[in-house]
C-alpha cells in the first residue's frame, strides 16, 4: 500500500490543561503553601514530581490532561509531504497561512480548540518546543496524491494561527515520531 508521511518542524507549542482531582490538587496546593510557592511552579518542577513518590506520577506528562500541540506560525516552522518515499513539496508556515492570495493552496479548516480563544477555569502547563514537532503518517488506496484531499486545522493562540491538525480525506494519520527540544515552560492558572 501507498504511504504517505508528513513531517512538521520548526517551532511548536504544547497547551495542557490539567484535569486533576479536587483532592489531589488540595494537597498540592498545601505542599505548594509549606513551599512558600505557588501550585503554578511547582507543576513544571521535576523536582516536585520527584518528592511525591507517586510510582502513577512521574512527570506532568503522566497527569490527566487534554493537549494540545500545534506548529507555530513562524520563519523556521516548515512541512514535508512524502508520498511513496519521494518528496512531493515542502513549504514554508507562512504559505498555509497566508490569506492574501486570490486562489488558495490549502484548503484551511477553522479549529476552535479554546472556543473563541478562551480558557476554561483550572491549571494549564504551557511548553514551548523547536525540532521534528511531529512525523505522521497514512496508508492510503490512491495511486496519486492530491494536495486538495489534505485539510489543515488552524486556531488561535495569543492572536497567532497555529496549525493544530492534519487530516487526508477526513481521516486522521498516525503519529511516527517527535523529537524536540524545550525551549520554555510555563504554567498558570484561571479561577
Amino acid at each position: 500500500m501507498p504511504q504517505i508521511k508528513i513531517n512538521i518542524f520548526g517551532e511548536g507549542i504544547e497547551i495542557r490543561h490539567l484535569l486533576l482531582d479536587p483532592e489531589i490538587l488540595e494537597q498540592w496546593n498545601e505542599i505548594a503553601s509549606r513551599k512558600n510557592k505557588v501550585i503554578t511552579d511547582l507543576i513544571t518542577d521535576p523536582f516536585f514530581y520527584h518528592a511525591l513518590r507517586n510510582p502513577n506520577i512521574r512527570s506532568l506528562e503522566d497527569l490527566n490532561a487534554n493537549v494540545v500541540k500545534a506548529m507555530l506560525d513562524t520563519s523556521m516552522s516548515q512541512i514535508e509531504i512524502w508520498f511513496q518515499r519521494h518528496k512531493v513539496i515542502k513549504f514554508k508556515s507562512h504559505e498555509l497561512f497566508n490569506e492574501m492570495v486570490l486562489f488558495p493552496l490549502f484548503q484551511i479548516q477553522e479549529n476552535l480548540v479554546f472556543g473563541t480563544n478562551e480558557f476554561h477555569a483550572g491549571l494549564y502547563a504551557i511548553k514551548k518546543e523547536k525540532g521534528l514537532l511531529r512525523s505522521i503518517s497514512i496508508e492510503t488506496l490512491d495511486e496519486e496524491l492530491n494536495l486538495d484531499d489534505f485539510i489543515f486545522e488552524v486556531s488561535y493562540y495569543q492572536n497567532n494561527r497555529i496549525l493544530t491538525n492534519i487530516n487526508y480525506k477526513n481521516q486522521q494519520l498516525q503519529l511516527i515520531k517527535s523529537d524536540t527540544l524545550i525551549i520554555h515552560q510555563s504554567a498558570f492558572e484561571i479561577k
